[in-house]
């Protein structure tokens, strides 16, 4: 088994730093596991919010270490995720392979898998959203069902079941910008901490019969923001005539927050 490797990413002011895992590298692209609380691009709607983006040209400007040793002199996301989202997000070393890779990843095939925690459970162990989605009319940092809109398929499958809260895989078939999560809410099974979407706060207290409240110190959430990790990428590189089954592995507040489902969530 091979040792991770980590790249440090920080913020220009140095306020914030985040330790990401590289997942895989060759010399035309790179994958990163990207933390949660840190967009891919700037969010015209919540401008205060870090960027991967940003921080990667500063980066390249400064030639930061882990810029310098692996000789990048341009780097540009191919896959974009939200603030809250957390997983595998590619990186193009070079123009050509940026268009090329964006073009796999648009080309309606399903090489994107989402897992997430929602609220409820499905009727059914499997189940397809085909919906069109558009940015709302007045909250157009959200999206929503329209008529208007642009397709949208997601594959549901359920992982496991839990008394109130379900973990599933999401299939995208297409990449539309806050897909799962509206999908999600669609269906009236609104991801955990979304609050966007309408989903709750997931607590230890709700979980655990047995929980004592700390003095003076309000409880923290398993989750303080939108449970959902995008999981696997299939990335077609064609320049080296393969594909890629890509994995990221979820973060910390994740693992933590199946382990107490799993000891505390199950169905009596």
């Amino acid at each position: 088994m091979h040792d991770k490797t980590y790249v440090h990413l920080t913020s220009h002011d140095h306020q914030q730093s985040w330790k990401t895992e590289v997942i895989a590298e060759t010399p035309r692209w790179i994958c990163l596991n990207k933390p949660s609380h840190l967009a891919t691009e700037y969010d015209h709607y919540h401008q205060d919010r870090p960027h991967m983006s940003a921080i990667v040209e500063n980066d390249l400007r400064r030639q930061a270490g882990w810029i310098k040793e692996r000789n990048i002199r341009w780097l540009k996301p191919v896959n974009i995720l939200d603030f809250e989202t957390s997983g595998a997000s590619l990186w193009a070393k070079e123009e050509e392979t940026l268009q090329q890779l964006k073009d796999t990843f648009h080309s309606e095939k399903p090489n994107r898998i989402y897992h997430a925690l929602c609220h409820g459970t499905p009727v059914e162990p499997s189940f397809t959203v085909d919906l069109l989605l558009a940015p709302h009319r007045f909250q157009p940092w959200m999206m929503k069902s329209s008529k208007q809109g642009k397709k949208s398929i997601t594959q549901f499958e359920v992982i496991e079941a839990f008394r109130k809260h379900t973990l599933l895989k999401a299939t995208s078939w297409t990449e539309r910008y806050h897909q799962v999560r509206t999908h999600l809410y669609c269906k009236q099974l609104p991801i955990v901490g979304d609050a966007l979407y309408g989903g709750d706060l997931l607590m230890l207290s709700e979980l655990k019969r047995s929980y004592r409240f700390k003095k003076n110190r309000p409880e923290r959430p398993l989750f303080d923001r939108a449970a959902i990790h995008l999981a696997e990428i299939e990335v077609e590189d064609t320049f080296a005539e393969e594909t890629k089954t890509l994995q990221a592995d979820p973060p910390h507040d994740w693992k933590v927050a199946m382990k107490y489902l799993q000891q505390y969530g199950k169905p009596f």
